[in-house]
């Protein structure tokens, strides 16, 4: 097992037509045989990696590269076992009598798109510059819809790297290709980005903190929260058995997030000393103080 295969980061900031920024980190793969490049979202809470694609097109972005087409032979059969687990968790439900494997997935922010699984050689480069091929599943996502299609004007798709079983890093560690690890760092400035790696020979020794995660059913990564403080002043939040809260690490959101009562108290803290200078809108009920 070689267990160190490193992808290098981009980052991506523009200003859209309606003044809200996006800022988002991508990676670069190579897909297909002969490999085609394309650049994807890194993203820890998405289970399958996906690149628009001709199959044909119903609804596509621009994207930074032509669409992937997938031969017909690598169209996954729907009595394929991960396609019972992405169908599972679509929409739709499983459907053992298609021909193919057919999907649809609906994020948070109820973008959606359709799609179909294939079965692709993916190309990795080693630390020492050695490479690897390896077959690997991919979402063919030939229909997008919401504002998922404003995000795929500089990339053509999303790096799936959850915990589920289809995700890129669960594949790779049942082949033996890595250790199920995965990680990222990041530079301070906004060209080039950093680099994401596959495997534990890249973790860094020094200077790191751990924390364990959280180990339930769910497919996210999730850690244990014991407090959270505002100054001297202490928040409260859910708790659950142990008396401890629970925090989703999720690296395609681009705010952090608080529950409900974790946000409330943290806005009456803030009231009880606006007399210091912040300002209070009550006609935006999200972010009422500045």
């Amino acid at each position: 097992m070689d267990s160190g295969w490193w992808l290098r980061l981009g980052s991506v900031f523009r200003w859209p037509e309606n003044g809200a920024g996006i800022s988002k980190y991508y990676t670069q793969i190579h897909v297909g045989n002969p490999p085609k490049r394309y650049h994807l979202d890194i993203d820890t809470g998405s289970d399958l990696t996906w690149i628009q694609c001709d199959a044909p097109c119903t609804s596509c972005a621009k994207g930074a590269h032509p669409y992937y087409k997938p031969t017909r032979g690598n169209i996954l059969s729907s009595k394929d076992s991960f396609c019972f687990d992405v169908q599972h968790n679509s929409k739709f439900g499983h459907c053992e009598s298609c021909s193919q494997c057919d999907y649809e997935i609906e994020y948070a922010d109820h973008s959606s798109y359709l799609g179909v699984l294939s079965r692709d050689d993916l190309h990795l480069v080693a630390i020492n510059d050695s490479s690897i091929n390896s077959r690997v599943i991919i979402g063919c996502a030939y229909d997008q819809q919401g504002i998922l299609l404003n995000s795929l004007t500089k990339t053509d798709g999303i790096l799936g790297l959850s915990r589920a079983k289809v995700s890129l890093p669960s594949q790779l560690s049942k082949e033996g290709i890595i250790d199920n690890v995965i990680g990222h760092c990041l530079t301070s400035d906004s060209v080039s980005g950093g680099y994401m790696f596959l495997g534990g020979d890249i973790v860094p020794q020094a200077k790191m903190s751990w924390v364990p995660m959280f180990n339930d059913a769910s497919i996210n990564y999730v850690a244990e929260v014991s407090k959270v403080t505002y100054g001297s002043k202490q928040l409260g939040f859910d708790r659950y058995k142990n008396g401890n809260g629970r925090i989703v690490f999720d690296s395609g959101s681009s705010y952090t997030y608080f529950t409900r009562q974790a946000y409330s108290g943290l806005l009456s803290m803030l009231k009880d000393i606006s007399g210091d200078g912040f300002i209070q809108d009550a006609s935006d009920t999200t972010l009422p103080i500045c």
